[in-house]
């Protein structure tokens, strides 16, 4: 009855999105000013180009920051993407990193090995706790706190020299595909202001695609680093579960060290940046990453979906991310893959496969995450999110209450669900193998008004197989719309084949441009 009731609750809003859109469509019919175009052509530099410009001396890293810094000031009152910055501490770091170049006390050949991001200015998702910034999860109730110490993965880029200039802006508790919160407000697509950047990475990728930052960390649970790099015309590297570390991050889905699901991962404008990041954040974990290198289509099995069947169309993938799906699917051919449609008995449940997941994971209470003796009725706080009177999103509230519903789904229900999973996650797997990918949509469309994602929680279902599956998926830009909003898509690879999906996109980044700045 429970999954009834979802089911039904999930096509009501569906038809709500459908009949609200031409009226966003008229309120929005004036387009902003765009973002300030990059001048500096250091704004436009791979976070690899820059390494090796600063440790061979042509640059200095203080350079570097301050030009961020000035790109970030510029910028972020326009999109509201940063949450707290360290600029002063920054300029310092980059300041103590040149005086150690120019005394010789570190040298640039050694640097490319132990510290491959010496110097260069990075910005960090919220949610992945930087000692000293702030750590709220965008909930009102947690306003001023502070991280104690730097999450895992935000450690490893620190140990490999790298300078955090901030941390950006996240959905409240990340539970949201729009970046939104009562604490800081929302986060506006560098393409079109009107638009949503997504979520939960929404802060990070509105940064790197505007120019303030060069690379980023963020964490994805059911797409929210490879959406966010869709709606922004950048890259987004969700990797395998367990090779990169999940210490630090706020909140958490289930256990740090058996975690399926939640990981964290990297966003960038270039793959090699991509690359770069995950070779770092994977650099001390017991599961090791295997060697990234250019890969032979003449030897590559390539699978493309481009719409999940449903009941009236309902989750189908709009004309202009289907006709990138098909011009990614005739390139790889063009360059020798084997390429064929994807079954569409591997995703037609996915949407209850992600339900029975999430009566699985052990989340906590949302309402009350950090005060478990304060009950909170989750329908009454939907209302009064809508209506504005809660602490909480609205999203927060459905969120909990969607928690809620799962629960009481009848145990051999859900069993049965979780065997099929399993089943189909092992045929996947086992196709994969080798050098074979997915090409696929993350979403099924390109960034909708802020307003009607709340209407689409059953749209995640793409960016979502990839987390049910336990893959690693790479977000891929494919140019633009009529709109001149980006057009994204994901790659897929079998369980600890980074590297496949990794070396795909890079062959679509050389295809199709890969990141071209909104201005």
């Amino acid at each position: 009855m429970s999954e009834i009731i979802i089911t039904t609750v999930t096509a009501l809003l569906r038809f709500i999105c459908l009949t609200f859109r031409p009226i966003f469509m008229l309120i929005y019919h004036r387009k902003l000013p765009g973002m300030p175009p990059i001048k500096n052509h250091l704004l436009k530099l791979s976070a690899t180009a820059l390494a090796k410009k600063i440790r061979n001396g042509e640059l200095s890293s203080q350079t570097v920051v301050e030009t961020y810094i000035e790109r970030i000031k510029e910028v972020n009152p326009l999109i509201n993407a940063v949450v707290e910055d360290r600029f002063e501490q920054a300029i310092l770091d980059a300041k103590t990193c040149d005086a150690r170049l120019k005394s010789g006390e570190v040298v640039a050949e050694t640097l490319e090995t132990e510290k491959p991001l010496y110097g260069v200015p990075v910005t960090i998702k919220e949610s992945c706790s930087l000692k000293g910034m702030s750590l709220t999860g965008g909930v009102m109730s947690r306003k001023g706190i502070k991280a104690t110490e730097d999450g895992k993965a935000v450690e490893l880029f620190k140990n490999a020299g790298a300078i955090p200039l901030l941390v950006s802006n996240t959905s409240e508790l990340c539970s949201s595909v729009h970046t939104n919160n009562n604490l800081f407000g929302a986060t506006k697509n560098p393409y079109d202001r009107r638009r949503t950047p997504a979520g939960s990475s929404g802060g990070e990728a509105a940064l790197i695609s505007a120019g303030a930052s060069v690379l980023g960390i963020g964490s994805d649970l059911a797409g929210s680093i490879r959406i966010p790099a869709s709606f922004n015309g950048i890259f987004g590297h969700k990797p395998t579960p367990g090779l990169v570390p999940l210490n630090g991050h706020f909140p958490i889905a289930g256990s740090v060290d058996d975690n399926s699901v939640l990981v964290i991962g990297p966003l960038a404008r270039c793959v090699d940046d991509l690359c770069l990041a995950m070779k770092l954040l994977n650099s001390k974990s017991e599961k090791t990453l295997h060697p990234i290198e250019p890969i032979n289509l003449k030897y590559t099995k390539v699978y493309y979906l481009d719409n999940i069947n449903h009941c009236c169309g309902m989750r189908s993938t709009s004309s202009e991310i289907k006709q990138a799906i098909h011009k990614a699917a005739s390139y790889l051919s063009e360059k020798g893959a084997h390429v064929e449609k994807m079954p569409q008995r591997w995703v037609r449940d996915m949407f209850s496969m992600m339900i029975a997941v999430a009566s699985e994971i052990q989340v906590p209470n949302l309402l009350n995450i950090d005060n478990p003796e304060v009950k909170k009725n989750a329908f009454l706080e939907l209302v009064k999110a809508t209506l504005g009177m809660s602490q909480y999103t609205s999203t927060v509230a459905f969120l909990q209450l969607f928690i809620n519903t799962v629960k009481h789904i009848s145990p051999s229900r859900i069993e049965h669900i979780l065997q099929l999973k399993e089943k189909i996650r092992e045929e996947v797997n086992n196709e994969l193998r080798g050098n074979a990918v997915i090409i696929s949509p993350t979403y099924p469309r390109v960034a909708d008004y802020p307003q009607l994602m709340f209407f689409q929680p059953d749209s995640t279902i793409y960016s979502g197989f990839a987390n049910i599956m336990q893959l690693p998926s790479t977000s891929v830009p494919m140019g633009f719309n009529k709109s001149g909003l980006p057009v994204g898509i994901q790659v897929i690879s079998a369980a600890y084949q980074d590297h496949v999906c990794l070396a795909v996109a890079k062959e679509l980044e050389k295809a199709f441009g890969g990141w071209i700045p909104p201005s």
